[in-house]
């Protein structure tokens, strides 16, 4: 009986597929619930806030004064406009963020349509359930925008290998199919520099499509050529401070790539390990948070065989047929394994379409293959909403709280000028500042010495004076103090 039950459930699963509509609805609804007037802090958040801003009052970008910026330009510029609706903006900015997932949500599925046919609404739906995609598009971080852009860049050049072909039809359909891929592509690199790769990946897919005799070189020739001129175009939106950080720098943000505390060793086992981990904490439920020291760690017994599976997938979806991001994935891992950090999933959250293609196609023998992703999207959902409404929302709101008494000592603290340092202050309350003054908030942690150029001292009002330093104002929790 169990089994009849079971059996009937995957037949109504198949059903389902072909009635993607109701459930596109859904999760394109799902996103809303994160539309918000508070901001979640984050250090690049700031940054991008901070660039933004400048860009909406037309003036010449600077990253909290510094006009060496550290970051692509290419998100700042979308969200700039939020900036004349008001100083905060939050709500717009939510709203942008939200219709930035709903782009997603529609490109993913097309995308996963044409490679999985019907089932691809379960990629679609793994994908926008997923907590990292909340977290990270509930903050203003360059990913919502990224994300979006990118896998729109990869069906129009997708779209522009499915025109490739003798005659005058379909040159006219590749001119066509270039003005859509083109602008995408070179928006795509302005706001993450690793867009590049994805020209990269579409001479891969082209060439793979040439050996396998699907393509003649002559038709291949000039839509190469054309994307090789777009790459170099592409390149001019690179901040000269970015080009100048060659290497592994250029695949994320160049802040902390000094900062020997933050970097791990830098040999090609563990950098391979950190991106293993990277790809559990995006398929594995309730694993996005589980780190692990070393290849023993017990995580690891999930992560392996899973990111085994994903390579066996990606190889057989290869097999098939060559697509841009398929093709580009290699590549794009291959830049991250050579960035010795971790960055949490951020960085390969792009790829999450791919890895959950793969791990379809790695699941083929499974009998219930439909029952088994319903019940990982609904432990998905469980985790995105539980770590939303538990963790995520009454701790920002806990920070929203202190933007009165932010805005108060930081008009105290811009009138006189001088450097700043906060010592016992939240990191969110300390981020808040910096967006308020526009310059940037040292922080001194435990037991470490005030720098000796500071001028104010952020520290908690309960907190216990400071030699060298008298109490200037005090406001809500916290209190300023200037250098004698």
């Amino acid at each position: 009986m169990a089994a009849a039950r079971r059996g009937a459930l995957e037949a109504a699963l198949a059903r389902a597929e072909a009635r993607p509509r109701r459930w596109l609805i859904a999760l394109g609804l799902l996103p809303a619930l994160q539309i918000s007037a508070m901001w979640y802090a984050t250090l690049d958040g700031v940054a991008y806030l901070s660039i933004a801003r400048r860009l909406a009052a037309g003036a010449a970008p600077m990253r909290l004064g510094d006009a060496q910026l550290g970051y692509p330009l290419g998100y700042p510029l979308i969200i700039s406009p939020a900036f004349l609706t008001g100083a905060r903006p939050w709500l717009v900015l939510a709203v942008l963020h939200y219709l930035l997932a709903v782009v997603l949500l529609l490109g993913v599925q097309r995308w996963a349509r044409q490679r999985l046919g019907a089932a691809g609404i379960w990629v679609t739906a793994l994908v926008m359930v997923n907590v990292n995609v909340w977290i990270l598009y509930r903050r203003t971080l360059s990913e919502a925008a990224f994300c979006a852009v990118m896998i729109w860049t990869v069906l129009a050049l997708d779209r522009l290998l499915g025109t490739l072909a003798d005659g005058d039809a379909a040159r006219r359909s590749l001119a066509a199919a270039s003005l859509v891929a083109v602008p995408l592509l070179i928006l795509l690199t302005a706001v993450r520099e690793v867009g590049l790769l994805f020209a990269a990946g579409f001479a891969v897919a082209l060439g793979a499509r040439v050996w396998r005799g699907a393509l003649a070189w002559r038709a291949a020739l000039p839509a190469l050529a054309a994307v090789a001129m777009v790459g170099g175009v592409a390149i001019g939106v690179v901040r000269p401070e970015r080009l100048a950080a060659a290497g592994p720098a250029f695949a994320g943000r160049l802040v902390g790539y000094a900062d020997a505390a933050t970097a791990v060793d830098g040999s090609l086992g563990e950098r391979l390990r950190l991106r293993v981990t990277e790809i559990g904490q995006l398929l594995v439920p309730g694993m996005f948070k589980a780190y692990g020291d070393g290849w023993l760690d017990l995580n690891q017994l999930v992560f392996v065989p899973l990111c085994a599976a994903v390579a066996f997938g990606w190889w057989a979806l290869w097999r098939r047929g060559a697509d841009v991001l398929t093709a580009t994935a290699p590549l794009y891992l291959g830049v991250y394994l050579a960035w010795p950090y971790a960055g949490g999933t951020r960085y390969l959250l792009p790829l999450l379409p791919l890895f959950w293609a793969c791990v379809w196609e790695a699941g083929a023998p499974l009998r219930r293959r439909r029952t088994t992703f319903a019940l990982l999207a609904v432990a998905h959902l469980g985790v995105a909403l539980g770590y939303l409404v538990v963790i995520d929302a009454p701790r920002a709101r806990a920070c929203d709280r202190h933007w009165p008494t932010v805005d108060r000592l930081a008009a105290r603290i811009a009138a006189a000028g001088g450097a700043v340092t906060a010592a016992g202050v939240p990191s969110c309350v300390r981020l808040m500042f910096e967006l308020s003054l526009d310059r940037p908030v040292r922080e001194a942690r435990a037991g470490e010495a005030v720098a000796p150029d500071t001028i104010w001292l952020l520290t908690p009002q309960a907190s216990a004076a400071v030699d060298g330093f008298v109490p200037s104002a005090a406001d809500g929790d916290y209190a300023v103090a200037r250098r004698r």
